[in-house]
C-alpha cells in the first residue's frame, strides 16, 4: 500500500497527482505582415475543456529577426473570459506586434502571431494549462 499526504482532511490510497496540466505546442508562418493563428500537428485549433490557468512562450523567428514572449492567463470554461496578458518580452530585435490569445464559447484557444513587412517568420508556442 503506498502512503499519500493527507489533502484537506480526507486521506486517499489512489490519489493521482498531475493529472489536471498538460503542455501543447502549436506552430504556425507569416509572410509579409500577415496574421497567422498557431495550430497543432494535425492542423486544427487546440480546445480546452475545463477552466485553466495558462503560461505561454512563444517565440518567433525569421533569418533577421526575433521576438520572444511570456503570456500568462485564466480561461473561464463556458465563456469567452480571458483574463492575461504578455508579462515579459524577452526578445524584440525589429518592432513585433504581441502575440495574443483568446478562447471562444466552446473552449478553442487561438493565438494569434503578426509577422514584420518584407519579412518570413516561423512561430512556435508551448504552453501550459493548469485545469480545474
Amino acid at each position: 500500500m503506498s502512503v499519500y499526504t493527507k489533502l484537506h482532511g480526507t486521506t486517499t490510497d489512489a490519489f493521482k497527482i498531475g493529472l489536471k496540466n498538460e503542455r501543447i505546442t502549436l506552430t504556425g508562418i507569416t509572410v509579409n505582415s500577415s496574421s497567422v493563428a498557431l495550430l497543432n500537428r494535425d492542423a486544427e485549433k487546440h480546445t480546452v475543456n475545463s477552466t485553466v490557468f495558462f503560461t505561454a512562450y512563444v517565440i518567433g523567428r525569421s533569418t533577421t529577426n526575433t521576438a520572444a514572449y511570456e503570456i500568462k492567463g485564466c480561461y473561464l470554461s463556458g465563456t469567452t473570459t480571458v483574463t492575461g496578458y504578455v508579462v515579459n518580452t524577452y526578445v524584440d530585435s525589429a518592432g513585433f506586434t504581441e502575440p495574443s490569445m483568446s478562447f471562444n464559447n466552446s473552449g478553442e484557444l487561438t493565438v494569434q502571431c503578426t509577422g514584420l513587412a518584407g519579412d518570413t517568420v516561423n512561430w512556435t508556442a508551448s504552453i501550459d494549462f493548469v485545469m480545474v
